[in-house]
Order: C-alpha cells, then sequence, then structure tokens
C-alpha cells in the first residue's frame, strides 16, 4: 500500500498547484482584457485607415494616369462629346466613381458628367491655386452628403516631372456616403459615421479622421467605431467556464480516487503476488479477465501473435520480392532467394560483393550519384531501376531502399526490397515501339523502291487532319489515323504493301506486273469509298478527306509520286496521276537536276556553314553568343544556294543523314573556334541514324567545355514525342550536357501537350506567326497564349523571323525573351563573325 499512499500524497500536491495556478491566470486574464479591447479597437482603426489609403492611392493614380493621355489634353481644347463617351464616360462605372470635371487653366468648366443617381453640385474653385503642380484631395459637403474629389493638373509635356504652368484640370469624385462606409465595414469589420463640424459630438475622440475642404478646412468628421463582441462573449464565457471547472475538478478527485483503488492499485497487487509465487499461470488466468490487469495479459499474448505473424510476413515477402542488404559501402551482406533467383549468381558469388555486381551500364552514373546522395541523407530512395543478370539479360525492378540507423542515429546499413516489372516495361516497350500505328516506314518504302522491277505508288494524304487535332486532341487524332489505316489495309489488294510517310500522310505501293490502269483505278475505288463513307469511330460518324497522287514505273518513282500529290494540293483535286504530258516532265527534270547538284557538291565538297545569331531581348547579355547553325550549298558557279532547295530531295535519296553529320562536325569546330553557343536541326531520321548518334555523342566527348552550349532544334512535325527511341536519344542528350528546343512550334501539328512530353529548354515560334505579329490579331493572340504557357513552364521562347522593326517591337512587348531574324543578323559565314 506504500504506493497507493506516495501517490495520494504527490497527487494532492500537483492538483493545489494546478489550482493555484489556474487562479492566477484567470485574474490575470481579466486584467488583459480591457488592454486587449483597447487593442483590438486600435488594430481595426488602423487597418481602416490602411484599406481607405488603399482606396484613395488607386484613385490618385488612375487621376495621374488619365491627365496624362493625349485625349485628355486635346479634350480641353476641342471639346469632343464623341469621345467623352469612349474615354472619360466609362470612367464611372469602372472605378464607382460619380462626378467627372475638366477645366482649363482658367478653371473655367469645359467638361461635365455625373452618373444618374446622384444630384448636381456646384463647386466653388475661385480660391485654387491654379499653378500648382501637385494633386489634391478635399471634401465638398452639398445636399446632405460628402463628396471625395480628386483634383489634378493637367500639362501640356507627357514627362513625369513637371514644368510650367497646367493646361487645365481634371476633377474626379466619388460619393462618401452611408453605401461606401458599409462597404468598408464589410472589409475591415470597423464601422463609421460621418458628421459635419457643427454636428460633431464632443468628446475625446481617438478615433476619428478629419474631412478638409479645398481651403483646407475641417468641414467634417468620420467616426470609428469597433465593439469586439467576440472578446466580451469570450470574457463571460471564461467566467462560466472557469466556475464549472472548479466544480469538474473537485468530482474528478473524488472519482479518481475510487478508480485507482479498483482499476491499478488492485490488479498492480495481485501481479505482485504473482511475481513473487513465481506462478507464471496466474498470468494466463488474469488473461481471460476482463479487467485491466486482463488486457496487461491480452497484450502479452497479441505480442507473441504479432511476433509470430511477422515471421510469417518475412517468409512471404522473402518468397515474393526481392530483398537483400548492403553495409554502408555498398558490399552485400544478405541476398534472399528471389534476389539469388532473378539475379542468376549463386550466393557465394553475391556476398561480400558490390551491389553494381547487377548493375547495367544503361544506367547513367548521375543515376546512381542521386540515389546515394539521398540515401547518405538519411532518406528513403524510391525507383524503377534496370538490372542486369548474369547471363547479360535485363530485368527492371520497382525498388524501396531505406537505411537501418544504429543506436546512435548512425546509418548501419541499406536494405532494398524490390518487385520484378520486367514484364510491364516489356509490354510498355513493345507498345511504344507500335509508335502509332505498326506500318513500315518511308525509310522502308524508299529501300524497296529501290529494289523494283515493275512498281506502283500512290501518295494519300489526309485534307484537314489539322483541324481535326485542334478541335479533338492529338489523342483523337491517332485513334482517327489508326482507323484510318485498318480501314486501307482491309479495302487495298492483299499483294499490296501499305506505308506510314508521316504523319497525316500514307502510301499505297504494289511491284506486280498488273497494268498501270488496274492499279490507277483500284486506288480510285478505295478513294472513292473513303471520301464517301467516312470513319466511323466509337459509334460516331466522322467525314474523311483524301487526296492521292500516283505515279507508275521504276523511274524517280517517288519523286513523281510527290509531284502528283503536289499537283493535288495546287489544284484541289481529289486524284491527280503522273503524267508526262501535262507539264509534269519539267518538275521532274528538276528534281533530276537537282539530285545531280547534290551528288556532286558532296565529292567536291561544295557545303558550309552560315550562322545566324539568337538575340537576348529580354534576359541578361550572356558571355557567350549564341548562333543557329546553317547548312548552305555551294553550287558549280559559286552561288550560294538556301536549303529550301535541296533539303527535301536530300531526304529522298538519302543524302540527309551526311548532311545533318557535315553540319555537326563544323558546328561543333565553330563554337570552340568562336567560342560560342550552337543551335543544330535535328530531325526523328537523325535521331533513328545510328551513325549519326554516335558521331553526336563522339564530338560531345571530344569537346567536352561544350556541354551546355550545344541546343538541339527538334523540328517539331516529326512527332518525336510519339518514339520510345527519341525519348531515349533525348534523355541520352540531356545527360550529356545538351539542351533542347522545339523548332517551328505553332506550324503543323502543335499543342501545348507536346511541352508537357518532352523536357525541353526553348520554344522557337514558328515565323509564319511571327512574320504578321503586326497585323493579325489572331497570330497576335496565338503567340502570347504560347509565350504565356512557356513561362510558367520555365521554358524560354525565341521568336523567329523578325524582319522589321515593328516586328520586333510586338515580340518585346510580349515579353518573349529571344528573337532571330534579317532585321536582327543576316546568315553570315564564319570568316566574317571572326572579323
Amino acid at each position: 500500500m506504500k504506493i497507493a499512499k506516495t501517490y495520494a500524497l504527490y497527487s494532492t500536491i500537483i492538483l493545489s498547484f494546478t489550482l493555484i495556478f489556474i487562479t492566477s491566470v484567470w485574474f490575470v486574464k481579466k486584467t488583459q482584457e480591457e488592454s486587449q479591447i483597447v487593442q483590438e479597437q486600435s488594430s481595426v482603426f488602423e487597418r481602416y485607415k490602411a484599406v481607405l489609403n488603399l482606396e484613395k492611392s488607386v484613385l490618385r493614380q488612375i487621376s495621374l494616369n488619365y491627365s496624362r493621355l493625349d485625349e485628355i489634353k486635346a479634350f480641353i481644347n476641342t471639346p469632343d462629346l464623341a469621345k467623352s463617351k469612349d474615354h472619360l464616360e466609362p470612367l464611372l462605372s469602372t472605378f464607382g466613381l460619380h462626378y467627372i470635371f475638366i477645366l482649363d487653366a482658367s478653371k473655367k468648366q469645359v467638361y461635365t458628367h455625373k452618373s444618374d443617381e446622384v444630384q448636381n453640385i456646384n463647386l466653388d474653385l475661385s480660391s485654387f491655386n491654379a499653378s500648382s503642380s501637385s494633386l489634391r484631395e478635399f471634401y465638398h459637403f452639398e445636399n446632405g452628403t460628402f463628396v471625395q474629389f480628386f483634383l489634378t493638373p493637367i500639362y501640356a509635356s507627357s514627362y513625369l516631372v513637371q514644368a510650367g504652368n497646367p493646361i487645365g484640370f481634371l476633377l474626379l469624385g466619388r460619393l462618401f456616403d452611408q453605401a461606401f462606409l458599409t462597404n468598408m465595414e464589410h472589409m475591415t469589420l470597423g464601422y463609421a459615421t460621418l458628421f459635419q463640424k457643427e454636428n460633431h459630438p464632443f468628446g475625446d475622440q481617438h478615433f476619428e479622421l478629419p474631412l478638409f475642404s479645398l481651403q483646407n478646412e475641417v468641414i467634417g468628421y468620420l467616426d470609428f467605431n469597433y465593439s469586439p463582441s467576440l472578446l466580451l462573449f469570450m470574457n463571460e464565457f471564461q467566467n462560466t467556464t472557469a466556475l464549472i471547472g472548479f466544480i469538474i475538478i473537485l468530482c474528478a478527485i473524488v472519482l479518481f480516487y475510487f478508480l485507482t483503488q479498483h482499476i491499478i492499485f488492485i490488479p498492480i497487487k495481485r501481479i505482485s503476488m504473482a511475481l513473487k509465487s513465481h506462478n507464471l499461470n496466474y498470468i494466463a488466468a488474469l488473461s481471460r479477465q476482463k479487467d485491466e490487469l486482463g488486457e496487461i495479459a491480452h497484450l502479452i499474448y497479441d505480442h507473441e501473435k504479432q511476433t509470430n505473424l511477422l515471421e510469417h510476413y518475412k517468409e512471404a515477402v522473402d518468397e515474393n520480392t526481392i530483398v537483400s542488404k548492403t553495409n554502408t559501402k555498398g558490399i552485400i551482406t544478405y541476398a534472399n532467394k528471389q534476389f539469388i533467383a532473378i539475379s542468376g549468381y549463386n550466393e557465394s558469388e553475391l556476398l561480400g560483393k558490390p551491389h553494381n555486381i547487377v548493375r547495367h551500364p544503361d544506367n547513367p552514373p548521375s543515376f546512381f550519384k542521386e540515389m546515394w546522395t539521398i540515401l547518405k541523407e538519411g532518406k528513403t530512395w524510391k525507383g524503377v531501376v534496370k538490372n542486369r543478370r548474369k547471363d547479360g539479360t535485363a530485368y527492371y525492378v520497382k525498388s524501396v531502399i531505406m537505411p537501418l540507423f544504429d543506436d546512435q542515429g548512425n546509418i548501419q546499413e541499406y536494405i532494398a526490397i524490390r518487385y520484378d516489372v520486367s514484364e510491364l516495361f516489356e509490354q510498355v516497350d513493345h507498345l511504344r515501339k507500335d509508335k502509332l500505328i505498326e506500318l513500315p516506314s518511308r525509310k522502308v518504302l524508299l529501300e524497296a523502291i529501290e529494289h523494283a522491277s515493275n512498281p506502283h505508288l500512290a501518295i494519300l494524304n489526309i485534307s484537314g487532319f489539322r483541324d481535326i487535332n485542334t478541335l479533338h486532341g492529338q489523342a483523337f487524332g491517332d485513334l482517327y489515323l489508326r482507323h484510318l489505316a485498318i480501314t486501307i489495309k482491309q479495302l487495298m489488294s492483299k499483294s499490296w504493301q501499305f506505308f506510314h510517310l508521316h504523319s497525316d500522310e500514307f502510301a499505297l505501293y504494289c511491284d506486280t506486273s498488273i497494268p498501270d490502269n488496274t492499279f490507277n483505278d483500284e486506288c480510285h475505288h478505295i478513294l472513292t469509298i473513303l471520301n464517301h463513307e467516312g470513319l466511323l469511330i466509337q459509334n460516331t460518324f466522322y467525314p474523311l478527306s483524301l487526296r492521292c497522287g500516283i505515279a507508275n514505273g521504276a523511274s524517280y518513282l517517288y519523286n513523281r509520286a510527290e509531284i502528283a500529290m503536289k499537283e493535288a494540293r495546287i489544284s484541289h483535286k481529289a486524284f491527280v496521276i503522273y503524267d508526262d504530258n501535262k507539264g509534269f516532265e519539267e518538275r521532274l527534270q528538276k528534281d533530276i537536276q537537282w539530285n545531280e547538284t547534290l551528288m556532286s557538291a558532296l565529292k567536291e565538297n561544295r557545303f558550309t556553314i552560315f550562322f545566324q545569331e539568337i538575340v537576348p531581348l529580354h534576359v541578361k547579355e550572356p558571355s557567350r553568343k549564341k548562333y543557329e547553325v546553317l547548312i548552305r550549298l555551294i553550287d558549280a558557279k559559286g552561288n550560294i544556294i538556301s536549303p529550301y532547295h535541296f533539303i527535301d530531295l536530300s531526304k529522298r535519296i538519302h543524302l540527309y543523314d551526311q548532311l545533318t553529320r557535315f553540319v555537326m562536325q563544323e558546328g561543333f569546330r565553330a563554337a570552340v573556334e568562336l567560342y560560342c553557343d550552337i543551335s543544330i536541326n535535328i530531325t526523328q531520321e537523325d535521331i533513328l541514324t545510328s551513325d549519326t548518334v554516335q558521331l553526336l555523342f563522339d564530338l560531345l566527348k571530344q569537346y567536352p567545355s561544350l556541354k551546355g552550349h550545344i541546343t538541339l532544334e527538334l523540328v517539331e512535325s516529326e512527332g518525336l514525342e510519339n518514339s520510345a527511341e527519341v525519348q531515349t536519344f533525348l534523355q541520352q542528350a540531356k545527360e550529356h550536357g545538351c539542351l533542347l528546343a522545339i523548332d517551328d512550334f505553332g506550324s503543323g501539328y502543335s499543342n501545348f501537350e507536346y511541352l508537357l512530353r518532352l523536357n525541353v529548354d526553348f520554344i522557337k515560334i514558328d515565323g509564319s506567326l511571327i512574320k504578321h505579329l503586326d497585323t493579325d490579331d489572331n497570330a497576335y493572340a496565338t503567340v502570347k497564349t504560347i509565350a504565356h504557357f512557356a513561362r510558367n513552364l520555365g521554358i524560354l521562347v525565341v521568336a523567329e523571323f523578325i524582319h522589321n522593326k515593328d516586328i520586333l517591337e510586338k515580340v518585346q512587348e510580349l515579353g518573349i525573351e529571344f528573337g532571330q531574324g534579317f532585321y536582327l543578323h543576316e546568315p553570315s559565314p564564319k570568316p566574317k563573325l571572326k572579323k
């Protein structure tokens, strides 16, 4: 019973001190409440004045801004009521004003306007000094109402610092009435009353504001009142609560004594007896009782049950997950059976070895550096890791790695729990490789044509596909193309081949000895059915408009089919067959001539690069200039030829990748030589060409000083974001220090989802939008939207095709960071830049 007596003594002492403390606090609170009420009134009054001053400052700024408008200055000399409706009268409703006066230099009213709900007033401005150069705020009382006025001088010049006499005055007024005070009460919780000077109640007012007239005389007062009802209520509530609290505490003392006797001390005595007798069976008996001691015994049994359950969990984890432990240096100290099975190593080959024994070389060093940084900070790391088995094959694991600490809080070891997600990655990889539709590409088609003996080719293009993407979104656009491809494959002959050239363009190809007319008629039949029936997608009919260009025979087949397609576009025809007798021969000969020009230029090394500066407009001038690298062809006569004439042809005859590699090599050399940043165009075809990608990464290793100074401009219309190969390349390019930009954004099939999918640093707005920025409101609105969206994503914007001063001013107005175009810098060869 010693425990019970000691417990009772200490409980009495603690309770006594608690009561004394609560009483003291209550009396202190009572003395503080009155002071708090005064402080609360003062705080609300200061807030009321702050809001009132903010209202004044807004109207002051409005008055100053409008007094500097050229239209207001012209209005003084030649009042124009039509202009007043456009420029002055909207001020009343927009800014909550009720009166507008414009006076000339002699203070004669030139213009007066008021809102419908207020009365006319007579203002005496004779005492006002017309040579004053500052804005005046004053109050006027008439017809039982106070009016607040802002009198602003108007000067002939537009300089911020004015000199000389004003040419007139702008006077803006608003009612300072009960409605205004009610609005202020809603914002500040303080209530105010207006009094004329002679009606102002006598007394010591600490919360009042005098109202001055134009003559700087007090004509009234704004009296402020605030009753902190909440504090008063809390005062009464505290008194009641204190009384109830004392009663409850006294009752609790009595109840507490009896409860502790029966709930705590008696069971403790029984436990003591059981422990003294060493009769452990007594604990089992207590676990069946419905009292606290029984609960303690029950907890003991629960603890044992949880221990056994944890053992089962450990077995389940070992059976279904991959578990390993390492020391702080990454040496494996434990590996479960699943880890051994999936890695292909036996236990002796894993224990004591660094964990990078299963590291896959595809993981960049930065990946593990970041992981170890997190772990060494004592945090848990989560992520997906690509590992390598003993036989060299890859597997993916979703990992959770966490540090284990000793008693001093130091990291002792790391435990990793992983789940095999290889099957999921294989499915995703398969879907990515499927791309949009499982069809061979243009590159495969060109290779087939090279080995053909009797080929026939039809190029199909969807009219208005850009509108479909814009109206319904890119996801629906993909679905639209997929349905079209399935329908065409159902309609075409089984011996034909079907290709997806790019975006909205497909090709039907046949290499059999059928007559040309048979192929042409069959294509026409397919086109007629598709254009007539449209597409049924998700139980909804969507119209379809296809155009077709056809060519037959092995000689320059693809060129001739493209010429027929161009003719279909120009003439707005749905079906065009290449015919030498219809003027197509001349175009073909031009393609052949350019083909020969390109081949000879490559043999004779007659390509060069030009540089066009990307000029900073709204960012700090960098220490290095930045240029876009542009390829140029030098013809046999020494003339410089733009890539406009030969880039598309170079793709068709498989020379484009050689041109890209030439630009990369020369561009990197120039970047080092000129100490500048460079930007290089790159397409999906470049990315999918292993030689080009390897050259890029070799150059980045060869010139480590250029890390962070090379930008790859992605040709937007190529659909880069849909390719797993492209995504992998972009990630590797980022890791090698390249910056990424989207070229010609706003043209073709651009949408903002594109920016979210690709982690780019810049976007270059297409010149077709920029060049009409000063004349086309739609172009201006589009560019403004693009710039705003990019800014929110932290992406820098480059405006292309700035060809005059007006365009430059519009671009700067939109806050676009960089500009490019002939007005800023004409493309120049390297020797000229050196000079």
